[in-house]
């Protein structure tokens, strides 16, 4: 899962470098642009949302992530979801299951690759549809 930047309407602002809570995007000093890595993106869309000149969109193989949620009988409260989470929507006491906030989550899934007890569950969309601008 990836966005891709578009090169011919990245005009090289860093929007999407700001944004991006994972520092993903790279600029490329002879084209004066930025590309996202494959491998290092999680598909959040913050980069997306945000650029100014819509170069970002989804790869072939993106898919929303239309929710996030803690199952409560396997969080064993280790923490380690909310210490990673770049928008700090986790909350909990360790030892007792933590909770996602859904109006501060970003739905990067980033928590889902720090569980070690696959507690944490998401629901994507079987195809992406970029929102309308």
């Amino acid at each position: 899962m990836a966005h891709v930047i578009q090169k011919q309407y990245c005009f090289g602002c860093g929007a999407c470098a700001f944004a991006c809570p994972f520092d993903v995007p790279v600029y490329d000093l002879d084209s004066n642009t930025y590309s996202i890595p494959k491998e290092k993106c999680v598909d959040c869309g913050q980069c997306r949302d945000i650029c100014p000149g819509s170069a970002i969109v989804p790869g072939e193989d993106s898919k929303q992530v239309l929710s996030i949620c803690i199952d409560e009988e396997a969080c064993i409260g280790c923490s380690l979801c909310a210490r990673n989470c770049p928008a700090n929507a986790i909350t909990g006491e360790v030892k007792k299951p933590f909770t996602i906030h859904e109006d501060k989550c970003i739905k990067c899934g980033f928590c889902l690759t720090k569980c070690r007890k696959d507690a944490i569950r998401a629901t994507f969309s079987t195809v992406y549809a970029p929102p309308v601008i």
